[in-house]
């Protein structure tokens, strides 16, 4: 956004994750050519052309309109990852039907056959959802207050916008730090990065604080977008690694799920 305003100060940050979203794209693609189906030909298509959008057109587009194509994308991609989390959950349930909750049976990781299965579809919304979620929210943040940063001042859309954001993140704070206290002990803290959603809580809220105090109150903004823009994006590289640890322990539950079904077909 700040590019497109004519701030260049941000080119090789862009250089460098517009080829990093275009080779995802191309891992997501392959994996759902692989994945037999997996995921609807129709948003995988809707995905691509909003992509294609932004990559050709973003020189052509006005700043809020970059800000909306932006937006939508990521939208499409919470919902691609919302849906294969109710993939994922399918197997879970079929597995343990019919085992006793008062089974001693225990997976690699410690826990109950049947508390993992809780506490996978609690670890499933968790990272596929509501920190996603939160994460937007903050890169949200992000580009709008870098933008007004640099350009000096902040318009009205785009203080209603913020004024949004905040809001929202706060609610999304809360949701997340709960669902986290929950999911260090059901997870038998299997997610060493867990503990970085209340580390960070203090750097969040300043965060926040200094976009309505510097950035929009003012009527001459002097706070330097790229302080703002580091601070933003240390914040969402901290969220990143709990999503990628909870993803990795997703993965293992999974192939530990797989294991204690063919063990329990071998026995019938």
């Amino acid at each position: 956004m700040s590019l497109i305003a004519g701030y260049e100060q941000f080119s090789s940050e862009f250089l460098s994750l517009q080829r990093q979203v275009a080779r995802r794209m191309r891992t997501l693609q392959a994996f759902a050519h692989q994945s037999h189906h997996l995921l609807p030909n129709n948003q995988l298509e809707k995905l691509a052309s909003s992509w294609s959008m932004i990559e050709q057109g973003w020189q052509r587009d006005s700043v809020m309109e970059n800000f909306e194509f932006h937006s939508h994308f990521i939208e499409q991609l919470l919902q691609i990852m919302m849906l294969l989390a109710r993939r994922m959950e399918r197997p879970v349930a079929d597995e343990f039907v019919g085992i006793d909750s008062a089974s001693p049976e225990k997976t690699n990781a410690g826990l109950s056959a049947r508390k993992q299965a809780f506490s996978q579809v609690g670890l499933l919304v968790f990272v596929c959802n509501q920190l996603p979620s939160l994460i937007e929210q903050v890169a949200k943040i992000r580009g709008l207050s870098t933008l007004a940063a640099s350009r000096g001042s902040v318009d009205e859309l785009e203080l209603g916008k913020l004024k949004y954001f905040i809001q929202g993140t706060r609610v999304q704070y809360e949701k997340v730090r709960n669902q986290a206290d929950r999911l260090g002990e059901n997870t038998d803290n299997r997610i060493p990065a867990l503990p970085l959603i209340k580390a960070y809580e203090f750097k969040l809220m300043f965060l926040l604080t200094t976009v309505e105090k510097e950035v929009m109150e003012p009527r001459a903004i002097r706070m330097d977008s790229s302080q703002l823009f580091s601070l933003a994006t240390e914040i969402i590289d901290a969220y990143l690694k709990v999503v990628d640890e909870g993803l990795t322990l997703l993965y293992l539950w999974q192939e530990e799920s797989l294991d204690l079904w063919h063990k329990h077909g071998d026995q019938v």
